[in-house]
């Protein structure tokens, strides 16, 4: 026995030791995409070897950190986006998977950063992608009480028929002007959300019979809940604009620190010839309303003073308001038509050109497919 062993000890001294063979870089990287989207653990330890060998693989970083989401390993996911995007910072889809990881980390004003700047350089062409990132950017707004903004997120979903639960939900929650997060609604504040949430879909996507019934079904079951009285105003602002400011009284008066709605009756007197009111209403509201949201009320403050002729104030508004809101098209628009009420003509051009670029932006059919990674099977969609 004992002979045995020395044996075996002495044949190990003299026979070379057998390693397994290197991979080569491109062998692994082949490999793990290859896998990409069939065995997601897999590829992300291929994509790792690989990456050891060449730190510099841009794509395998973006393709990596796409299965490490899909895994909801987003920490993992959140580093490898942000490697990925250093060497390759034109990459739209990039931006907006990193704003996914960082919403779902709870990092959400860094999420809203970084989804805007997915959006200026383009989403892609994967509509079930875009979705995801258009909800939770406006997840995001309405947190924070940003209804206006977050449904102009939701927009260009309704003009393509995207009509999911997710985008509904949303929807309901800025309709109602809801800042509370989903899971802290109770099951009847649910069913308010989901029955607002229909029924300005189908308003938003020009489905009028649907959106009649849905907003008749909404007042009839639930006429006492906060916000329906509002949303139900909105509806109406394109069919009786006074039997809209009447739905925005009965908001005010069950609820008198309502600031959306004190914006919208602002806007109606103005049209109707009484701007000073208009004014007065706004300042009122701006009081109420967030810091982040001013913008609102100075633009609607801008329109009173244009429907006066008084282009300079309403620079000095519409000016303020551009500057805390650079990437709204409708504020542009304002300031546009203001400076060529004073006749300053290459600065209203300049704002026309903005507001045309910033709304093609927002419409994603007019967004080129970037180059670099795919939105393909990695969008998957968490809880939320």
């Amino acid at each position: 026995m004992k002979s045995f062993f020395f044996g075996i000890v002495f044949l190990a001294v003299l026979l070379p030791a057998q390693t397994p063979p290197t991979e080569s870089f491109e062998d692994l990287a082949a490999r793990a995409q290859a896998d990409v989207d069939s065995q997601p653990a897999e590829a992300v330890a291929l994509f790792k070897k690989a990456l050891d060998l060449q730190p510099t693989w841009a794509a395998g970083w973006l393709y990596m950190a796409g299965d490490l989401y899909g895994l909801r390993r987003y920490p993992e996911a959140r580093d490898a986006f942000r490697k990925g995007i250093e060497l390759a910072p034109k990459t739209g889809t990039a931006y907006g998977f990193l704003g996914l990881c960082e919403y779902e980390l709870g990092d959400f004003n860094q999420a809203y950063a970084d989804i805007r700047k997915g959006e200026s350089l383009g989403l892609g062409a994967n509509l079930p992608f875009e979705t995801v990132v258009r909800d939770r950017a406006a997840l995001i707004l309405a947190r924070d009480q940003a209804f206006d903004e977050a449904l102009a997120q939701l927009g260009p979903l309704t003009t393509r028929g995207v009509n999911t639960p997710e985008v509904t939900e949303a929807i309901g929650l800025c309709a109602l002007t809801i800042s509370k997060p989903l899971e802290r609604l109770s099951e009847h504040e649910r069913a308010v959300v989901d029955l607002a949430g229909k029924a300005t879909w189908a308003n938003m996507s020009r489905r009028s019979t649907e959106a009649e019934a849905g907003f008749k079904e909404l007042m009839a079951k639930y006429p006492d809940d906060p916000g329906v009285h509002y949303a139900y105003g909105v509806y109406q602002m394109e069919i009786d604009q006074r039997a809209a400011l009447a739905e925005f009284e009965k908001e005010l008066k069950a609820n008198p620190a309502h600031w959306p709605s004190m914006l919208v009756v602002a806007f109606l007197k103005t049209r109707d010839g009484d701007p000073q009111s208009g004014i007065q209403i706004t300042q009122k509201a701006m009081r109420l309303q967030p810091a982040r949201n001013r913008w609102i009320a100075q633009t609607a403050i801008g329109q009173a003073y244009l429907s006066m002729g008084e282009p300079e104030k309403a620079i000095v508004e519409l000016e303020a308001a551009v500057k805390q809101q650079p990437m709204n098209d409708s504020v542009h628009f304002f300031l546009g038509q203001a400076y060529r009420q004073a006749g300053r003509k290459e600065d209203a051009q300049r704002e026309k050109d903005e507001f045309v670029r910033l709304r093609e932006q927002m419409d994603p059919r007019s967004m080129p497919t970037p180059p670099g990674l795919s939105a393909g099977g990695a969008a998957t969609e968490p809880a939320r």
